[in-house]
């Protein structure tokens, strides 16, 4: 019956059509949405911010205008992300998506976002502390989706993109695409080549990205693929001596990785009168291996995924309310040929319900169901099969109330969980664990308001998580383990005001607090604050200046968490400039990161002494670009 169902819906042939404005998301209810009216704060990265940016990174970008902390804990370009402040499990605390399909990963590596061609990027969306119900594990910090641009009938677009500069940087970027009345097509690919702030940090970097579309009066459809193709040079973490000596030499020369990745995607959308059926069948192929001399890793991961989902119109009590009903089937099949082989299957039914108890006053209900199956055979230490299996709920209860003269406000509470990936249930060493982990629990409260009229737009909101069985690295075991209760507070203020047609400006300012509810301890590499500004300025017709500020405050080391070590992570502010002019089609810039050459470094390890282990980050650097759009 899955099959069958399976492929009557894939073979709608049509998609979900994402709304070109930035008022409107999809993060919320996985279809349309106004974001003037969600219960939830949502921060929108448009595609101009995109080209603001002084960074080719997409996890730069998502910390310079999301709010988001990152660090480099292994000396990759796909930075750890963060959301609330979940410390070395951000990654898997904050779920992160492409077209509303999950790419997070289901180990301890993190997201592929280098694979994803800015260009392509139509606009990012951030909720915070939401997106269990309606995608399940992995978002109690919040979701982050990535929405590739869809073109509109009778459209053409098309560019190329050449980068050099610092660390010996080449990069070249290109697409066109083509959409007519009753279909279209776009490619997409990208190449970077750097030789790295450090040595042995060689980085290259191959993507290839299309799509095939098809549409008519009520239903769209496509056929999305994407491959990747990435080696790395490994440099290792350095002493705090080695550091001050040279922060440049690698500590592990001869280490470095290869990864490939392959997605598929079939998906559409069918409108029938006034109601939404959408479904997406995807496949997902990671081939990754790791040379950490003298030993050889290698893993072979395979996903399959099918999301069909409908959204439902019904009048009641003089309004129009709608109901969102929807299926997850998930399938994991892990294969490291050193250490263990596993599989994971989720199955889950949710409903979220949007209903307008007057005209400014908007309550949304939802709940998920999830059953989990899990299996973890060890090759060594010795050679074993656990399995367990998990029914899990998330629930979500919000209400928006518009006040009037641009102010509204909002209040949310929901459930999550998390499961333990495959890594963290491995086992290092004998004594083994007789079981695999407990999944993590979370509860979250959150209060927010909104402003926006003119040229002014804020929010500011407070938050409380409560977690049971946090699932975190104990150094005392060697091993992961499910934690006595943690909580994280705090409080976010985003802000940005157009004072000119001409300038614009923008800041945001997160509190974090993360805390060992038993010992009321600190979680180890979580910033006390987080702080951004930014202004662009068109200073002539064809010019324009950017600016990015970011401040990353002080943080306890990993492998602290009795926080004895009477040190802290040092605070650091980065600043980066870009200079932008526009002839005709051409567009020629000139970037500058970390323009005051601020040495520091995002992720630091407690060596158990007088002193840690840090991965140095990259000082000043200078590129130049030039950009041709046909769009």
């Amino acid at each position: 019956m899955r099959h069958a169902t399976a492929g009557i819906l894939a073979g709608l042939c049509v998609s979900v059509c994402f709304a070109q404005d930035d008022a409107v998301v999809i993060t919320a209810t996985r279809f349309q949405d106004s974001k003037r009216e969600l219960p939830v704060g949502v921060t929108v990265i448009t595609a101009d911010d995109l080209r603001k940016s002084a960074s080719s990174s997409l996890p730069e970008i998502l910390a310079q205008f999301g709010l988001v902390h990152i660090r480099d804990n292994s000396g990759t370009p796909n930075q750890q992300v963060d959301l609330r402040g979940f410390g070395i499990t951000g990654d898997q605390n904050t779920l992160i998506l492409v077209d509303g399909l999950r790419i997070s990963e289901n180990e301890l590596t993190s997201a592929q976002l280098n694979a994803i061609a800015l260009e392509s990027i139509e606009r990012i969306e951030i909720v915070r502390g939401s997106g269990a119900v309606l995608y399940g594990g992995g978002a109690t910090g919040g979701t982050i989706n990535i929405i590739t641009r869809r073109a509109q009938p009778g459209t053409v677009r098309g560019y190329g993109l050449a980068r050099f500069g610092g660390y010996g940087t080449a990069e070249g970027r290109a697409g066109y695409g083509r959409t007519g009345d009753v279909g279209g097509f776009s490619l997409d690919a990208s190449n970077e080549d750097t030789n790295g702030y450090r040595r042995n940090n060689h980085f290259r970097q191959t993507n290839v990205a299309g799509t095939l579309e098809a549409h008519g009066d009520h239903a769209r459809g496509y056929l999305r693929f994407a491959a990747a193709d990435q080696s790395l040079g490994l440099p290792g973490a350095l002493t705090e001596a080695q550091i001050l000596a040279d922060p440049r030499q690698a500590r592990t020369p001869g280490d470095k990785s290869d990864r490939q990745d392959g997605t598929l995607t079939l998906g559409g959308a069918w409108n029938v009168d006034r109601h939404d059926l959408a479904a997406d069948l995807s496949y997902r192929n990671k081939n990754a291996s790791a040379l950490f001399l003298p030993s050889f890793f290698h893993t072979n991961v395979n996903v399959w995924s099918f999301a069909p989902r409908a959204k439902l119109r019904f009048d009641a009590f003089g309004r129009t309310h709608d109901v969102t009903l929807g299926a997850d089937w998930e399938r994991w099949d892990y294969d490291n040929r050193n250490t263990a082989s596993g599989e994971q299957t989720n199955q889950a039914l949710y409903a979220q319900a949007n209903l307008w108890a007057a005209e400014r006053t908007r309550l949304v209900l939802g709940g998920r169901v999830q059953r989990s199956e899990e299996r973890l055979t060890e090759l060594l230490l010795p050679p074993d099969e656990r399995r367990a299996s998990h029914t899990l709920e998330a629930y979500d209860a919000a209400l928006r109330q518009g006040f009037g003269a641009g102010w509204s406000g909002y209040a949310k509470y929901g459930t999550s969980f998390r499961l333990a990936n495959f890594d963290e249930n491995a086992c290092f060493g004998p004594p083994c664990a007789a079981t695999l982990l407990d999944p993590q629990k979370a509860r979250t409260a959150e209060l927010g308001a909104e402003y926006e009229r003119g040229g002014w737009r804020g929010r500011v909101a407070l938050y409380e998580t409560r977690l049971e069985n946090e699932i975190y690295f104990s150094p005392a075991v060697f091993a992961n383990i499910n934690l006595p209760p943690t909580q994280r507070r705090g409080a976010e203020l985003e802000g940005s005001w157009r004072s000119t047609p001409a300038l614009e400006w923008r800041g945001s300012l997160a509190l974090l607090e993360a805390k060992f509810r038993a010992t009321g301890k600190d979680v180890p590499l979580v910033p006390d604050a987080i702080a951004t500004a930014g202004m662009s300025w068109s200073f002539a017709a064809r010019s324009r200046l950017n600016l990015n500020a970011r401040y990353v405050g002080r943080q306890r080391y990993d492998n602290d968490q009795d926080n004895v070590f009477a040190r802290r992570m040092p605070a650091y502010g980065l600043l980066d400039a870009k200079l932008e002019h526009r002839i005709d089609r051409v567009n020629v810039a000139l970037e500058a990161r970390n323009l005051f050459d601020k040495k520091y470094y995002s992720y630091g390890l407690w060596d158990g002494a007088n002193s840690f282990v840090a991965y140095p980050q990259p000082g000043r650097a200078v590129y130049l670009s030039l950009a041709y759009r046909l769009d």
